[in-house]
């Protein structure tokens, strides 16, 4: 058993390599659409989240498999976890949020993203990484180790400005139709993880335990959004207790 780890936005796959020696299973680390070294197209409709889930599962080799999902990564999670079947043994689910239920609040996120996806490639990937670092989600992330945090800016700086443009309008909280009214069908044993700090994430996370059947919910003391990279020992100790009682 494996555990495939889906980043979130303007990330990459190695974000996740203060887990990999602290976590018990092998971590499987893909980049998503648009980022990384990952493809990414100039057609807006390829980044669809239902789309982005389909393309991960048809590179699945079958073998059983933890679902991990940060933020972003954790939307695409909750699209995937149906396509993997039987191979799907657990879900994990870091800071992350099913869905914008009011239409009018849906409508003006989109906007939102879409203005600011318009400005990343008019302004390029300079200005974009300095307007990220300063937005108030992310200013825990300092929290995050300097070798570690430099390294993440230096991936997300080269990443391709049309990328991340197109990631924000086919995956960003604004463009997916929110799917509370399925997690009381996820099949299999679940976790949920956010930080203390991260008051309106950790009340969505209780409101999802109240919703998924098998469920149980970590916070990670003095850790804001990106809780697993905050505190990554406290992370990896929460998943490898879930992942034992997989194996059981």
């Amino acid at each position: 058993m494996k555990i495939l780890a889906l980043h979130g936005f303007t990330g990459s796959g190695r974000d996740f390599d203060p887990l990999r020696d602290a976590v018990q299973l092998d971590l499987v680390t893909p980049d998503l659409l648009g980022h990384g070294d990952e493809d990414a197209p100039t057609d807006v409709a390829d980044y669809r989240i239902d789309r982005v889930a389909e393309r991960i599962s048809a590179g699945h080799d079958g073998e059983p498999v933890v679902l991990l999902g940060y933020s972003m990564g954790g939307r695409v999670a909750l699209r995937l976890w149906s396509l993997l079947g039987r191979s799907l043994r657990g879900l994990v689910l870091v800071s992350v949020n099913p869905g914008i239920e009011d239409t009018v609040q849906r409508i003006e996120r989109m906007a939102t993203d879409r203005a600011l996806s318009g400005q990343i490639e008019e302004r390029g990937m300079s200005w974009f990484c300095e307007h990220w670092a300063g937005l108030p989600a992310i200013q825990s992330q300092r929290r995050i180790a300097p070798e570690v945090l430099a390294a993440m800016g230096a991936r997300r700086a080269r990443n391709r400005a049309h990328g991340l443009a197109n990631s924000l309008c086919g995956m960003g909280q604004g463009a997916v139709n929110p799917v509370w009214d399925q997690l009381a069908d996820i099949p299999v044993p679940t976790l949920l993880i956010t930080g203390h700090e991260d008051a309106t994430y950790t009340a969505i996370a209780r409101r999802m335990q109240s919703e998924i059947p098998r469920c149980q919910h970590d916070t990670v003391p003095g850790a804001g959004h990106c809780a697993h990279l905050e505190d990554p020992e406290s992370a990896a100790a929460f998943i490898n207790r879930f992942t034992d009682q997989l194996t059981e």
